[in-house]
């Protein structure tokens, strides 16, 4: 757990690209302006539900022309990272919503309030014609490509039904109206789940979890405290912030009071660079 003393926090800001994928687009073709010598309070809230997650960030005594910036009425996109010296990972990227500063002692406070893809979710209109006895993954395709988001990996499950050979629109359907309805109605008959983390789509198996090797957890590993587990059999899992704890990754727990492997359905980042607080707390469900 050594490893996991040195807390690093990154923050970038640029303007927004407009486009499919556009606030992944602007980080990737922009270096904005860096915020990561500043200190911050973060909560980031993130699910595996077809709905944005969200940023709430405080931001203690930046420049005037920062704050100006921040504050001004134009797309910008917002990308924390945070983590260790040798395990940085991106725990959000979204467009700023709304940004304000205020005195508090001897600090200016800027609160940064901030949405992943929530204006492409809402704005997303589709407006198609699905012919009789089109195969279930052009379906969905034709779906995604008007979500307004990036396609992260829709195409490996769209091979995934490809291979099943299925097509739920036997007579042929319109589909018309907000796009992310109708991605969730596809994925309901499909039995699927989709969500957007950090502007791109994430599509699953209905339960399952993502293919990846579980993450490790125990108390050396950066465990804390005890988790529980309810009646339901959703487990609560608190740990240190670690790049790989994310919605639809597996962890393998280790401890005196839980074992077993576990699927992340939600997570909380929760972080302070002048206090104590360092944590994600997850809710889990046996896999």
């Amino acid at each position: 757990m050594t490893a996991l003393f040195r807390r690093v926090v990154s923050i970038t800001v640029a303007p927004k690209t407009e486009g499919a994928g556009g606030a992944l687009a602007t980080i990737e073709s922009s270096m904005g302006f860096d915020l990561s010598n500043i200190d911050a309070v973060f909560r980031v809230k993130k699910s595996l539900k077809p709905e944005p997650n969200t940023c709430e960030l405080k931001l203690f005594n930046l420049a005037q022309e920062t704050r100006r910036i921040l504050q001004a009425p134009k797309k910008l996109v917002l990308r924390l990272e945070a983590g260790y010296p040798d395990a940085l990972a991106q725990i959000f990227l979204g467009e700023v919503r709304s940004a304000h500063s205020h005195r508090e002692g001897p600090d200016i406070i800027t609160e940064c309030s901030c949405g992943d893809s929530e204006k492409e979710l809402a704005g997303a209109r589709v407006n198609l014609s699905i012919g009789p006895k089109v195969p279930a993954h052009v379906a969905m395709m034709a779906i995604v490509r008007e979500l307004g988001v990036g396609e992260g990996n829709a195409a490996v499950m769209a091979s995934k039904l490809a291979a099943k050979g299925v097509a739920f629109y036997g007579k042929g359907i319109a589909l018309y109206g907000n796009a992310a309805r109708r991605m969730t109605d596809f994925c309901n008959s499909a039995d699927l789940e989709w969500s957007v983390n950090d502007g791109v789509l994430q599509i699953l198996d209905r339960g399952k979890a993502l293919e990846d090797k579980a993450v490790l957890l125990s108390p050396s590993t950066g465990l804390i405290g005890a988790p529980t587990i309810d009646h339901k059999g959703i487990a609560t899992v608190t740990a240190l912030i670690q790049p790989d704890l994310r919605p639809g990754r597996k962890i393998a727990l280790e401890s005196a009071e839980l074992n077993g492997g576990f699927r992340i359905q939600d997570c909380e980042y929760s972080g302070d660079t002048r206090g104590q607080e360092w944590y994600v707390k997850m809710s889990c469900k046996a896999y």
